[in-house]
């Protein structure tokens, strides 16, 4: 703008001294025609400030990270001029989450036309981000004057765990019995060991029935199941930070999640049941059934968007964990944590256990694994090329 502002003065000056030298009808002529440029400029500069509209599309609230996605922003056009200009003012939230990223865009709108702008976005990591348009800027022709018009539409979008694909084994040990248990005229196979009994209903039916004691009490009796919820398997994810740059920290934590969230659906998908276990900022271990796919879209609701664990470690948070339950079953931890520090971290835990572990170990680079149960993966294999 202030070199199109010394730009105009220098074209008055030579304007001015070509009237005083030559002082005649074509001189003086063209020194009015100069003056007279900034008004018929600002005269269509208010005419486009009345007749061009910018809209500012909608995104979908919720995206998937390190997905690709695009703000629209429409320019509809109603004026007769060509050459009017705008500067669109943007601001999105960084890449990485850390703070606001302010943007603008130049737009020559055409007459009578509509113009699309799409501002390329992708997140790198999980959590919730601002994106939208706050002003936009009209010039003049010779961009000496200038009006600003408020825009201020600002979006939340939430940027959500991938959804990834594991190799990982599947423990599945349900214990399948031909049982079932009437509620509310609704039948529900439970699979479990039997819990007591109590008189007939009528909402029970006959396979309920324990026909010796009803025999011998003349009554009808039925038995109680209590229902396996967890199948002697956990899934533990590890959400504890152990690099010292932050953002690398926040990948691996990501990662966690979402290996974390697969597993446990393949898990479901199959037919298993497990607890899933993790440390969050409310208590160093929290755990939570899954033994159906509801279950699992309800954890997955707290889940996926936990943060990583600024405080506390892996041994407080596995102190609180019940090993002796995982007797005959299965233990996986899914973590970031260097694969031969996880090792000594977690065999007084595990020593003498009858368990089958599985460990699922995130780094920034490649590094040998410790251990027949021990996976190594990187975060160009899970990051660069999804």
């Amino acid at each position: 703008m202030i070199l199109s502002i010394l730009f105009y003065f220098a074209l008055a000056i030579v304007a001015f001294v070509f009237s005083q030298a030559l002082y005649d009808s074509i001189s003086l002529f063209t020194l009015v025609v100069v003056l007279l440029i900034p008004v018929i400029s600002l005269l269509c500069l208010l005419i486009s400030l009345m007749l061009v509209k910018v809209e500012v599309g909608q995104v979908k609230p919720h995206q998937t990270r390190l997905q690709e996605f695009v703000l629209p922003i429409r320019i509809i056009s109603k004026t007769p001029f060509m050459l009017p200009m705008m500067k669109l003012m943007f601001t999105v939230s960084s890449p990485e989450g850390d703070g606001s990223v302010p943007g603008y865009t130049y737009v020559h709108y055409r007459a009578f036309g509509k113009t699309t702008i799409e501002i390329p976005l992708k997140f790198n990591v999980r959590g919730v981000y601002k994106v939208g348009a706050k002003r936009v800027v009209f010039y003049d022709f010779l961009r000496i004057f200038s009006i600003r018009r408020k825009i201020g539409k600002i979006q939340t979008v939430v940027v959500e765990p991938r959804h990834l694909y594991t190799e990982m084994p599947l423990e599945v040990t349900s214990q399948e019995q031909e049982n079932t248990v009437t509620a509310g005229g609704k039948e529900t196979r439970y699979n479990g060991d039997m819990a007591g009994i109590r008189e007939f209903n009528e909402y029970d039916t006959l396979r309920q029935v324990h026909w010796k004691l009803s025999a011998r009490l003349s009554k009808m009796i039925v038995k109680t199941y209590w229902e396996n919820t967890c199948d002697n398997v956990m899934i533990f994810a590890d959400l504890f930070t152990y690099e010292e740059e932050a953002l690398t920290n926040r990948h691996l934590t990501d990662c966690v999640v979402e290996l974390t969230s697969r597993l446990t659906s393949a898990l479901v998908d199959e037919g298993g049941q497990c607890v899933l276990s993790y440390p969050n900022y409310e208590s160093m271990l929290h755990q939570q059934n899954i033994a159906t796919m509801d279950d699992y879209l309800a954890a997955q609701d707290l889940f996926a968007m936990t943060p990583m664990m600024g405080a506390g470690s892996l041994e407080q948070a596995l102190s609180e964990v019940d090993f002796s339950s995982l007797n005959g079953g299965a233990f996986y931890v899914v973590t970031s944590c260097p694969a031969e520090r996880l090792e000594r971290t977690l065999e007084p835990f595990v020593r003498g256990l009858n368990c089958r572990l599985h460990y699922l170990v995130i780094r920034p680079e490649a590094e040998p694994a410790k251990g027949n149960h021990t996976t190594v993966m990187t975060l160009a294999e899970l990051e660069d090329d999804e």
